[in-house]
């Protein structure tokens, strides 16, 4: 059964890696970097201030709980479970387009790749800006739910993660963004009975 699943898994990114173009092999890669979204997270995190104003320091704090919890469990996944990234398993990496930098060096990525920590991290601080977005743009908020897929899938693009790497991965988020909103639940719970 898990062989099965595996082998799925390997099928669907062949399909998914196969779709490339010159164009996307370059937005692909300058999009899974973070630092090209920090001019959207500014963004987002100044109407978050211009709403909750001194609270803004507390909201930091778990967001950053947040990323602290999603990547040091994805990473404590990753090491524990030691499956090989696709561009590392001989099997398929072969068959997968790459990216391939100026020098003719091939982007590879770490040793192992489930769970995703791109996926962990990005879907991680997305429920909790979703969650704080409520109040100020329901709207907009499902619009935020688009960066965590868009980031996920340029891991996909570049061969470097699973589908089941992104799923697991989407998964640990969500889990440490409901226990991070727990917790947030919790303080202000306690800030207001000390009043």
């Amino acid at each position: 059964m898990l062989e099965k699943i595996l082998q799925t898994d390997q099928k669907i990114l062949v399909f998914l890696n196969g779709f490339h173009n010159s164009f996307f092999d370059v937005l692909m890669w300058w999009m899974t970097k973070i630092w090209l979204w920090l001019p959207i997270l500014a963004l987002i995190l100044w109407f978050l201030w211009k709403y909750y104003k001194k609270k803004i320091w507390l909201i930091l704090a778990f967001l950053a709980l947040s990323i602290v919890f999603s990547d040091q469990i994805s990473g404590f996944i990753k090491d524990g479970v030691a499956r090989s990234r696709p561009s590392h398993n001989t099997e398929i990496n072969h068959l997968l387009h790459l990216h391939t930098f100026k020098n003719g060096d091939v982007y590879k990525g770490g040793k192992y790749g489930f769970v995703s920590s791109h996926a962990a991290n990005s879907f991680s601080i997305i429920l909790l800006f979703i969650y704080f977005f409520k109040p100020i743009c329901k709207r907009a908020r499902w619009l935020l739910m688009l960066f965590p897929f868009v980031f996920s899938y340029t891991r996909i693009y570049l061969g470097i993660h699973y589908l089941g790497d992104i799923l697991g991965g989407a998964l640990v988020g969500i889990c440490c963004g409901f226990f991070t909103l727990w917790l947030y639940y919790l303080s202000e719970k306690n800030i207001a009975i000390s009043r």
